[in-house]
C-alpha cells in the first residue's frame, strides 16, 4: 500500500468543487468498498459501481439517508508535495471511461490565502463521457494568452474551440469563450477512453519548465516505444520532438507566475459543470430519457469502466523546490506500482 501513504497522498471527502454527482470517500472507506488497491506493478483507483444512491437531489450531505450519500462514491486524491516545475510521467493500463464520467489527472495550486486560479492550473488528462481524445488545458487568472501558440508548428494537437474561435486565451473568464475554459488543445486520437483502454494504455510525459518558459505534453500508445532514455529512466524531452500540447511562458505573453506551489491530483467525477452540460450530445440515447445525475445515481453498472489502473508515476525536478510546500526530494522521485 505504499502508494497511499499518507506523507504521498490526501483525500479529498469535501464537497466537489466542479459540483459532480458523487460523494468522495477517504482512504479507509475507499479500502473497506474495494475502490482502491496497490500492488508491486499497478495501483488502481475508481468508482463504486454497485449501489444505487436514493437520497432525493439537492439532499445535504448531513440530510442523507443513504450512508450520507449523495452521489456516486469514488475518489479525489491530492499529492502532499507542491511543485513549481518538474517532469511528471503517468504510464497508464487504463484510465476512467463511459457517459456521465469525468475524469482528470491533473495540478493546481490554493492555500487559504491564494484562492484558485491564483496559482494556476495544468490539465494533463481530461475528459468526459465518450471521449477518445484528452485535453490538456491550463487555467489562470487574467493576463495569460496563448494566441501566438501555433497548432501545427509547436504542437502537433489541435486547438479546442471556444464561442469565438480557439480557446487560446487561459484566463479563466476570458470573453469569447466558455466558462472557465482555459486554453485547451486537443490530443491525439486514442489518448482517451475506450480506444486508450482497448489499445492497452500508454505513457504520458508532462512537463513544467518555468525557466525554459513552456508546459510541454507528450502520448506514446502501448503499441509505440517510447524514448529509449525515458525507458532508462534519464528523460531528456528537447529529444523527443513535437509534443501533442505547448503553452508558451513569457513576459510578454503569460509570465511563469501564474502557476506556483501546484500540487498533483488523481479524480473521478461525474456530471458536473463539464459533464452535465455536455450530455445529451455526447449520450443522447440516455439524455433522452433521464438527466445526468440520475443515470449516475441510478445505474451503477454503467461505472465498471470508471478507474485509473497505474503502472507507474516518476516526477523528476531538475533543481530543488521550496521545501516549505512539502517536497523533499529535489531530484527524482518513483510511485511503487511501476512494472
Amino acid at each position: 500500500q505504499d502508494f497511499f501513504e499518507p506523507f504521498r497522498w490526501s483525500f479529498h471527502t469535501a464537497e466537489d468543487p466542479t459540483h459532480g454527482a458523487v460523494d468522495f470517500v477517504s482512504y479507509p472507506t475507499a479500502m473497506a468498498n474495494g475502490l482502491v488497491s496497490a500492488a508491486a506493478s499497478r495501483v488502481v483507483m475508481g468508482a463504486d459501481a454497485t449501489t444505487i444512491i436514493d437520497t432525493p437531489l439537492g439532499a445535504s450531505r448531513d440530510d442523507a439517508d443513504h450512508g450520507g450519500l449523495k452521489g456516486r462514491p469514488s475518489i479525489r486524491i491530492m499529492s502532499r508535495a507542491a511543485y513549481n516545475g518538474g517532469l511528471f510521467i503517468l504510464d497508464l493500463d487504463h484510465m476512467p471511461t463511459g457517459c456521465g464520467v469525468w475524469p482528470a489527472f491533473w495540478m493546481y495550486g490554493e492555500d487559504p490565502e491564494h484562492i484558485w486560479p491564483s496559482w494556476g492550473e495544468f490539465d494533463i488528462i481530461e475528459g468526459v463521457h465518450r471521449a477518445n481524445r484528452t485535453m490538456t488545458t491550463l487555467h489562470t487568472t487574467p493576463g495569460c494568452s496563448q494566441s501566438d501558440v501555433r497548432a501545427g508548428e509547436h504542437f502537433t494537437g489541435e486547438w479546442m474551440k471556444g464561442i469565438d474561435g480557439d480557446a487560446d486565451n487561459c484566463d479563466v473568464g476570458a470573453e469569447g469563450q466558455w466558462g472557465n475554459q482555459g486554453c485547451s488543445q486537443a490530443g491525439p486520437h486514442g489518448s482517451f477512453g475506450t480506444p486508450f483502454n482497448e489499445g492497452g494504455g500508454g505513457i504520458f510525459a508532462a512537463e513544467w519548465n518555468p525557466e525554459a518558459g513552456h508546459f510541454r505534453t507528450w502520448f506514446w500508445p502501448r503499441n509505440q516505444e517510447p524514448p529509449a532514455d525515458l525507458a532508462a529512466r534519464r528523460p531528456n524531452p528537447d529529444m523527443w520532438g513535437r509534443p501533442y500540447s505547448y503553452f508558451g511562458l513569457s513576459e510578454e505573453q503569460c509570465s511563469k507566475g501564474h502557476f506556483r506551489n501546484m500540487r498533483l491530483v488523481f479524480d473521478i467525477t461525474f456530471c458536473g459543470d463539464l459533464g452535465a452540460s455536455t450530455f445529451a450530445e455526447s449520450c443522447p440515447e440516455i439524455a433522452s430519457k433521464m438527466t445526468c445525475e440520475d443515470f449516475v445515481r441510478q445505474n451503477p453498472e454503467s461505472f465498471t469502466e470508471a478507474y485509473w489502473s497505474i503502472r507507474g508515476l516518476d516526477v523528476y525536478q531538475a533543481s530543488p523546490v521550496d521545501n516549505s510546500v512539502g517536497n523533499k526530494d529535489p531530484h527524482r522521485s518513483h510511485a511503487p506500482g511501476h512494472g
